[in-house]
Formats: C-alpha cells, structure tokens, sequence
C-alpha cells in the first residue's frame, strides 16, 4: 500500500512545480508586454479586436467568437487603456496554456524538475512568448489546445462525461480559431473514444459561432450576420478564401525550409533532439496516440505553410504543447537512465529555457515598444476637424479605429480603408456613418476633408 506524501513532499512534488512555473512565467510576460497597443509580432490586428471588444460589434472574419466574449469580460482588468487589458488577457491565457502543459507532463510521469523545464521551454519558446505579450487570439487559442491536451492525457477510460469535457475543451478552441480542428487526430488516434459524448461536448463548445449575430446591430464592417446566408459567408471566412493553399508552387520549397528552421527554432536544437528522443521512448507503448500527435502537428503545419502570407506560422502557436509534452518526455527518458547520463539531463533542462531567454529576450520584449501609440498621436493631432482618413492597410486602419472608437481621442474623424469599399457590407456601414450619397468615398464624404495615410 502505498505511504502518503508528507507536507513537504506534497508542495515539492504536486504543487511546486505549478508554482515555480507560475511565478517565473507571471515576472517575464510583465516585464516584457506591450505596454498599450502594439504592431510588433504580427499584431495589427489587435486593433480591430479591441475595437469589437468595446464597441460590441464583431471582428473580422470569422469571428473567434470564445476569444470576442473573453475579451469583453476583459476589459476590467484594466478599463482605462483596452489595449492593455487585453494584452493581459493573453498573457494569462498563455499562462493557463503552460500549467496546462506541466500538468499533462506530470500526468505522464515526468519529475517535478523535467515538468519545469517543459513549461518554462514552451512559455519562452519566440513563437509562443510573442503572442503572450499582444492582443491577439493565438494565446487563447493555446489555452484550450492545451486544455484539450491535458483532458486526453486524463481520459482512459471508454466514459461519457470525460470525454464530453474533451469534445467541449476543443469545441471552445475550435471556436477561438478554426484551425484547431487539426486537434482532432491527436485526440482519437489510439484511444478508446466515446464518440456520442465527444461529439456532443464540440457541438457545445462551437455553438458561440450561432451567437454572432446577436452582436448587431447593422451594419457592421465586416459583414451582415442579419441573414443566414450572410452568416455563412462570415463564419467561413470567404473573404480569406483566397489566402487558403493558394502558396505559389515554386515557393514551397523555401516554405518549406523556413518551417523546419522556425520550427527547430522554438526550443533550440538541442530541444528538437530531446523531443525526438521523448518521441522514441514513448514508441513501443504509445504509437497511435504518438502518430496523432504528429499528424496532428503535421495538418496544421501544411495549412500554414501553405496560406499565401507572411504571418502564416501564427497558426502553429497552439500546437507548440504537443511539442513541449514530448520535450517532458525526452527529458524523462534521459533522467532514468544510469549514472552520467542522468546528471546530465539535468543540466540540459536548466539549459534550455535559459537559452531561449538569452536568444530571444532582445527581439521578443516589448516593454519599449510605442511605435503604434507615437504614430497615432502624430496622425491625430494632423488631422483637421471632421476629416474622412483614408486607409489602405490593415495596421494603419484598426489603430485609427482603436483611437476614435475604442478610446474616443476623435469621434470627430471618420476611417474609410479603401481596400474594404467594394464589399456590400462595409459600404453599407460607410454610407450609414457618413450619411451622403453616391458611390464614391469622395461623394459620400461629401464637405469634409479627405486625408490620405502614406503606405
């Protein structure tokens, strides 16, 4: 029978490494978060987010509908700049994604000390840490991946209610992004899966998609959820169709090689090693649940390496817990082994995640970072009265409505991007805001002034 833990081994082994995590983890993301609205990382986009966050209309296509009622619950944390409310709302959800990790690591069997070193490599992986530290939905994205992850890792048993909660935790990511139904290999390959209550769980945890259109009333910029077939076209994403595997061919090879480089480059090569030698050890007892896992990885991959643009690796945020479980596992595979090479595993943990700190700390902070703010102040303060601001890319556009939407610095001023006039539904809600005829942005502006933003 086995002897219960005394106190000091229950904090050491059940809660410290939770809490070493969680306070390494907490000083590093504040210490290196935007302070306010940012562009770096790729996040331009944080802008649109904020703005259907306060506003109570919705973001672009398709909606990420979980992330869009997170970050209106968000706005408390810090009500007097949204922007930095939800970039916290990233960073504790980045955080939830990383003691998610430990957990499943220490569900497999990894000591305290290999569990550490999994979390703390994925926190600080460039990928992963990036989207901490911004407004953007890959950091929620990974909380629930991961909560998927650790809800598989518990499920053994052919059970409804277990795996209810496993179709719901990917439901719910499902319905921050939709490419986390590249999850789905990972969670039935090799398992005894009870497929009535996981099926039910996701169509739970996608039903916020069907509560979009409360979000009226319209128009709104980026489509009329009004109408079923207007619904359809949002929540699909028609208007990135044309992003979708559309990669030119004679491109993919260097693609291709950029991926393996990036990828190699999340945990050091060092890290890659270690995650082929956890992959291996675990290969006799686990090669289904291991080749879901891979395929996994490998979907969402060629989907990324195959969208026709430049942030496409964005898409793999998520997936990077599956790389840092099997981080845990090539850890673990050294730490039983005899005499030096157990010692020396050791050392290889602590190595790692310092290593990304070191190597990435300079590029990946953004605690300095005002580039964003310092240009909407210039544009502000050069804008005449009443003026329509012509846009015509997405960063320049959703600071501008971040500033006099979101923040109300000039309610005054009207943003027109002209790449958007065209679309039914934005020229609606551009006609309704200027309220002036015709089917220019010229004739609709009418009196006001026109300015134009350089590129």
């Amino acid at each position: 029978m086995p002897q219960p833990l005394e106190p000091a081994a229950i904090v050491r082994e059940r809660i410290g490494p939770y809490l070493v995590v969680a306070c390494l983890v907490t000083v590093v993301y504040c210490v290196t978060m935007a302070p306010s609205l940012t562009w770096s990382h790729w996040g331009s986009d944080g802008g649109d987010f904020i703005t259907a966050a306060t506003t109570g209309r919705v973001p672009h296509p398709p909606g990420f509908p979980t992330y869009l009622f997170l970050s209106r619950a968000s706005l408390w944390l810090q009500p007097s700049d949204p922007a930095r409310a939800l970039n916290y709302l990233s960073a504790l959800c980045a955080l939830g994604a990383v003691l998610l990790t430990v957990g499943t690591v220490r569900s497999r069997g990894v000591s305290p000390g290999a569990s550490v070193t999994a979390g703390c490599s994925l926190a600080f992986s460039p990928w992963f840490w990036s989207q901490a530290l911004i407004t953007e939905v890959y950091a929620t994205a990974a909380l629930f991946a991961s909560l998927t992850i650790f809800l598989v890792q518990r499920v053994e048993a052919r059970r409804l209610f277990p795996w209810t909660l496993v179709g719901l935790g990917l439901g719910l990511g499902v319905s921050t992004h939709l490419t986390l139904i590249f999850l789905m290999p990972y969670v039935v390959l090799g398992r005894k899966v009870h497929w009535p209550g996981l099926m039910a769980g996701l169509a739970v945890g996608i039903l916020p998609y069907a509560l979009l259109p409360l979000f009226g009333p319209w128009p709104q910029p980026w489509g009329d959820l009004s109408t079923i077939a207007g619904w359809v076209e949002y929540v699909s994403a028609r208007m990135y169709w044309g992003n979708a595997w559309t990669l030119p061919s004679g491109d993919w090879p260097a693609r291709t090689l950029a991926w393996a480089t990036l990828v190699t480059r999340q945990f050091t090569p060092l890290g890659a090693l270690l995650i082929i030698t956890g992959a291996a050890w675990r290969w006799s007892g686990f090669r289904m649940r291991l080749l879901g896992g891979a395929v996994a990885f490998l979907m969402a991959s060629l989907y990324a390496i195959g969208y026709n643009s430049p942030d496409s690796w964005v898409y793999l945020v998520p997936y990077m817990a599956l790389a840092a479980v099997a981080l845990g596992d090539g850890l673990q595979a050294l730490a039983v082994s005899e005499g030096r090479i157990g010692i020396l595993s050791r050392a290889l943990g602590l190595s790692i995640p310092i290593l990304l700190l070191a190597l990435f700390w300079r590029d990946t902070s953004l605690s300095n970072d005002h580039e964003a703010i310092d240009w909407l102040s210039a544009a502000l303060s050069a804008s005449p009265t009443d003026a329509v601001i012509v846009t015509n890319q997405d960063h320049h556009t959703f600071a501008l409505w971040y500033a006099t939407e979101a923040v109300v610095r000039r309610p005054d001023l009207m943003v027109v991007d002209e790449r958007l006039w065209g679309y039914g539904p934005y020229d609606a809600f551009v006609r309704q805001a200027l309220g002036g005829q015709g089917d220019t942005i010229g004739a609709l502006a009418a009196t006001r002034t026109l300015c134009y933003v350089d590129i």
